[in-house]
Order: C-alpha cells, then sequence, then structure tokens
C-alpha cells in the first residue's frame, strides 16, 4: 500500500503546484460568490488552515503560493453579495417608437429602463476665500 501511495506522490506534488499556479493567474475568473464566501470569517480560517496543511504536507514554496492565493482571493473578492446599484430602481417600459441616437447607433432595442430621471446638484465651494474679480466700469 505505501508503495502505491508513494508511487503516485509525485505527479500528486506536480497537480497541486499547477493548481495553485493556475489560480492564482486565472484568480479574476472565480465567481463572485466563492469569493464571498471566501473572505467570511470562516472561509479565512478555511484558507488559513488549507495553507498551513500544504506547508506541511509540500513544500515552504507551494505554502508561499497558497498563501499568495489566498491573499488574492480576498483582495479580488466582493463587500457585499448585492450586485448593481442599491436603492429602488423601478423597470418601466419603452414605449417610445423614435429611439436615443445613441441606441440607433449601436442598433439597440431596449425593452425596458431602470432610471429615466437624473437628479445633480451644483458644485459646491466651502472654502472662505473669495477669488472672484469683479470689473466695476
Amino acid at each position: 500500500m505505501f508503495d502505491l501511495i508513494k508511487k503516485y506522490a509525485q505527479p500528486l506534488n506536480v497537480y497541486v503546484g499547477i493548481a495553485l499556479v493556475l489560480g492564482i493567474t486565472y484568480i479574476g475568473q472565480i465567481p463572485k460568490k466563492a469569493t464571498f464566501y471566501a473572505n467570511t470569517l470562516i472561509g479565512r480560517l478555511a484558507l488559513f488552515w488549507l495553507t498551513v496543511i500544504i506547508a506541511d504536507t509540500y513544500s515552504w514554496v507551494y505554502a508561499l503560493l497558497m498563501a499568495l492565493f489566498a491573499v488574492l482571493l480576498i483582495a479580488v473578492s466582493p463587500r457585499t453579495l448585492a450586485e448593481g446599484f442599491q436603492g429602488n430602481t423601478d423597470l418601466k417600459v419603452v414605449t417610445q417608437k423614435k429611439r436615443w441616437m445613441v441606441e440607433e447607433l449601436l442598433k439597440e432595442n431596449p425593452i425596458g429602463i431602470e432610471d429615466d430621471t437624473v437628479k445633480t446638484s451644483a458644485i459646491q465651494d466651502n472654502s472662505n476665500s473669495t477669488n472672484s474679480t469683479n470689473s466695476s466700469k
């Protein structure tokens, strides 16, 4: 039995190294839901213990790669699981026959629109100095 384990230990060692390198390389392709759970307390503890287990089982190089993977995974994780803008957005059906110029150029046919009004406010200057020049002619 030990001979069989020793026989397949080296390929498994290589596969773990390849998996770590691919995980670090394609960190942005990991689904947001998985990265969100990796950023929770339980996920961070699991990443820590997985790093310790890899360091004990394989080598310090693989432990360093696992630590880098864990840090990158936590760095790209979303802080909340909600997507898009917060607030109450009502979907309104587009009934206009005339499309906007941008929609015609990009050949878009929107079915609905979330925001049809935009709230803006003027820029406020909170400084006490007056930098305006008035001409009195």
